[in-house]
């Protein structure tokens, strides 16, 4: 049973803002371009080296939505730890074919993930995999992507969902985003990062909060792998803003 109220819900949103149509329902499509920015709080842009399309899928648990190949979820199953995070490149045709769901997401949203990567012309693009935990009530949004020959990052931030759609405040979930970079890899970058912000800037599609406030919250960095992950964790949808 959700654990917030209709009114709570409502008295949130109020407050911050709603999420863009991309990010309304279990599967998110959104696009971007190199020559677009979003404000930080600094004044600021974030700027994506590349044009991208990404969309969002997630697990109806906090366990994982996809796999690089059958073997790689196999060896993954014993090491997972709770509030998951994972990411992987899908660079070819092979890649693609390869490519393992683990049942976690509904079927449509895994075929509609299916069909972003078989859409893919690896000639000149690639995809990434980056999928890790988040608390039910929020939604994750992709502000930026810096892709370079051995450097991929990421640029996220994160928002409360539309007040009339259901969540469970103390419930965590699996969020995957497939990330469809006009860049083309013949090998996955050695070096992988990611940001997030506790709220969105103005027009990026949503946000719990004002620009001024885009940073709030302690940064903890996790390195694993040669990947690296700025993780700020926002607050409970329980707790009075």
């Amino acid at each position: 049973m959700p654990s917030t109220s209709l009114s709570r819900r409502r008295l949130l949103a109020a407050s911050g803002g709603c999420l863009s149509a991309a990010f309304a329902g279990c599967v998110g499509f959104s696009e971007g371009e190199s020559v677009s920015g979003h404000s930080s709080s600094e004044g600021g842009t974030l700027e994506s080296t590349h044009e991208y399309e990404s969309l969002s899928i997630r697990s109806t648990d906090d366990t994982p939505v996809a796999y690089s190949s059958e073997d790689a979820a196999e060896d993954a199953e014993e090491k997972r730890a709770p509030r998951y995070l994972a990411d992987f490149f899908v660079t070819d045709e092979d890649d693609a074919a390869a490519l393992w769901f683990t049942g976690a997401a509904a079927d449509d949203d895994v075929d509609a993930a299916r069909a972003f990567v078989e859409e893919t012309d690896f000639d000149g693009e690639s995809i990434y995999v980056d999928q890790r935990s988040i608390d039910d009530c929020y939604r994750r949004r992709l502000l930026s992507v810096r892709a370079a020959d051995g450097e991929f990052r990421t640029d996220y931030c994160r928002a409360l969902k539309a007040p009339m759609e259901p969540c469970e405040a103390d419930r965590s979930v699996t969020e995957a985003v497939f990330v469809r970079v006009h860049r083309p890899y013949d090998d996955p970058p050695s070096s992988r990062g990611s940001s997030e912000r506790t709220t969105c800037p103005s027009g990026a599609g949503g946000g719990n909060g004002s620009a001024a406030n885009e940073t709030d919250g302690t940064d903890t960095a996790n390195e694993t792998a040669g990947t690296e992950t700025n993780d700020t964790d926002a607050p409970s949808a329980e707790e009075p803003r």
